[in-house]
C-alpha cells in the first residue's frame, strides 16, 4: 500500500504535535514530506527534530508551489 504524502503548514503546537506523531510511527500510512512556517525558529526546530528528508519552506505558498 502506498503511503499518503503530507505537508504541514504551521509548526506551532498543533503542527509540531502532528509532526511528532507521524515521525513517531503513530500514523503508519502517512509520510511527512514537507513543512512550512514563517518563523525561523520553528524551521530550526524542524531541522533539528524531523528527518533530514523532510523539506522545509518559509511560506505556505513555497511549499505548495514545490509540488512536494
Amino acid at each position: 500500500m502506498k503511503k499518503i504524502k503530507l505537508g504541514i503548514i504551521g509548526l506551532g503546537n498543533m503542527g509540531s504535535a502532528h509532526c511528532k506523531n507521524i515521525e513517531g510511527g503513530h500514523c503508519p500510512d502517512v509520510e511527512l514530506v514537507a513543512v512550512a512556517d514563517v518563523k525561523p525558529e520553528r524551521l530550526e526546530w524542524a531541522k533539528n527534530e524531523l528527518a533530514e528528508s523532510v523539506l522545509r519552506f518559509d511560506s505556505a505558498e513555497a511549499l505548495i508551489e514545490s509540488g512536494a
